[in-house]
């Protein structure tokens, strides 16, 4: 599996003050960035990279069905219950990534088979890349909890004379990074 990064390395290093031609900590800042990516990606409990996803999701008994990626550029497949749906049979809400549908969703496990396109273009150094759409609070709380691993990792305090190390234990992301990855 590869790790797409939510945060170029062109703007981290500009975030943490690293000249832009100095090379001698990419391998580190990159490693650091896909942690962060990945851990972002882990409590949101979604993938923020535009790319087809396919989901199969119990029927919410209700007219919405939410889709775990979003913003949902275009669906290709729906099947409920082993039916193919027709695409006028429903609505797609981009942004929320719900899908709507007049006569409701029926309610039970896995009845409802989703292929569809969503997601953002993710920041990138690449030459000629399409700029990013990710929106700017989660590629600075990428950049953020990535300075706070290069800072920390791991380690809730040390001591020199007969050399003690403690480790942080503790779950979950800092504060300031779950405030701007809230929905």
């Amino acid at each position: 599996m590869v790790i797409k990064m939510l945060a170029s390395l062109k703007k981290a290093k500009r975030f943490f003050g690293v000249p832009e031609d100095d090379t001698s900590q990419d391998l580190e800042i990159i490693t650091v960035l896909k942690a962060a990516s990945a851990a972002i990606e882990r409590e949101t409990n979604r993938s923020y990279a535009y790319k087809p996803y396919r989901q199969t999701l119990d029927g919410s008994g209700t007219q919405f069905l939410r889709l775990r990626n979003y913003p949902v550029h275009e669906v290709f497949m729906l099947r409920v219950e082993g039916k193919q749906q027709d695409p006028d049979s429903f609505v797609i809400e981009p942004e929320n990534g719900m899908l709507f549908r007049r006569t409701g969703w029926p309610c039970g496990a896995r009845l409802v088979e989703v292929e569809y396109l969503a997601g953002y273009i993710l920041p990138s150094d690449e030459a000629g890349a399409p700029p990013a759409t990710l929106p700017e609070n989660i590629e600075l709380a990428c950049i953020m909890f990535a300075q706070i691993l290069l800072r920390s990792p791991g380690v809730k305090s040390e001591r020199v004379g007969d050399i003690s190390v403690t480790y942080d234990e503790s779950k979950g992301l800092p504060d300031v990074v779950k405030a701007l990855i809230q929905l």
